[in-house]
């Protein structure tokens, strides 16, 4: 058995801090952290992913510091009259069953765009972007 792993440090004004995640050939693993005032934690790899799609959810801001931003004024935006339907996808707020997480992955592998891939599913884009994040097909980094 050959054991692998991944390991982060940072240090910093305040102290280092690392982590190493070790996983196990059975689909589990293991997350090993220091913090930066030397506490030594130990969690699941499933812990640790639970986090990841936690931390997704989060304005960016609460995670890396503003001053990596430009301020951004929001902006106005145009609202439909309430007599104005607004067409929805077929399956829009449906579940997901497993048969459509497998196309799902399917076509996006296949290099189909998130349109197109929205227009065939009946989903809305935001629906689709949503589950590729779920099933760790994208993600999401922050402009530099």
């Amino acid at each position: 058995m050959t054991e692998y792993f991944y390991e982060t440090k940072e240090s910093t004004a305040d102290g280092f801090r690392a982590v190493v995640v070790t996983p196990f050939e059975d689909g589990n693993g293991r997350v090993d952290f220091v913090t930066l005032d030397d506490e030594h934690h130990v969690i699941s790899l499933e812990d640790l992913a639970f986090l990841v799609r936690a931390a997704r959810s989060l304005p960016r801001e609460l995670l890396e510091p503003i001053s990596m931003y430009p301020v951004v004024q929001p902006q106005a935006v145009a609202v439909p009259a309430s007599d104005t339907k607004v067409e929805r996808p077929e399956r829009a707020g449906g579940r997901w069953s497993e048969a459509e997480e497998i196309k799902l992955s399917g076509h996006f592998k296949s290099g189909m765009d998130v349109a197109d891939i929205s227009k065939l599913m009946e989903r809305s884009p935001a629906s689709i972007v949503s589950r590729l994040l779920k099933l760790d097909l994208i993600t999401v980094q922050p402009k530099a």
